[in-house]
């Protein structure tokens, strides 16, 4: 179960690198997107350009953070979850319950619906992949 995981969790950080990578260079849907979900409107018929300048900028820092966790995720998946090693079972929780489920509740929250769903798959199959082998981690080792 523990390879079965580590496969789902390998693809799972490689889609939202994936993500993260369109984000950073195409920060306007995400802007766009929480926009609209927000005030019904555009963000180009309210926002002056500082404001629109200063958003985007703050995404893509934002989407520089998240890949830097998902980056941390391959070294724990690789360094110690597979390995079976408990501190890496709970470095994977806490990666998947704070990226994923952040983004999920903020989407729910703003009414992001698209995002949302996309965060929600992603925190559904974080959590099946992290609980399928919770046996094999938390197992009494003689």
């Amino acid at each position: 179960m523990v390879r079965v995981s580590t496969i789902i969790l390998a693809v799972l950080l490689v889609l939202l690198a994936s993500y993260e990578i369109v984000v950073l260079f195409v920060p306007t849907m995400v802007l766009e997107g929480d926009f609209k979900a927000m005030t019904g409107k555009s963000y180009q018929e309210v926002l002056g350009p500082d404001a629109v300048r200063v958003s985007l900028m703050q995404i893509r820092y934002m989407a520089v953070i998240e890949m830097t966790a998902i980056a941390s995720g391959f070294f724990i998946l690789f360094a110690g979850f597979r390995r079976e090693e408990k501190w890496a079972w709970f470095a994977m929780l806490i990666l998947g319950a704070a990226g994923c489920g952040f983004g999920t509740v903020q989407n729910l929250v703003v009414g992001n619906m698209s995002d949302f769903t996309i965060f929600l798959v992603s925190l559904v199959a974080f959590m099946v992949a992290l609980f399928l082998p919770i046996r094999r981690f938390f197992a009494k080792r003689t």
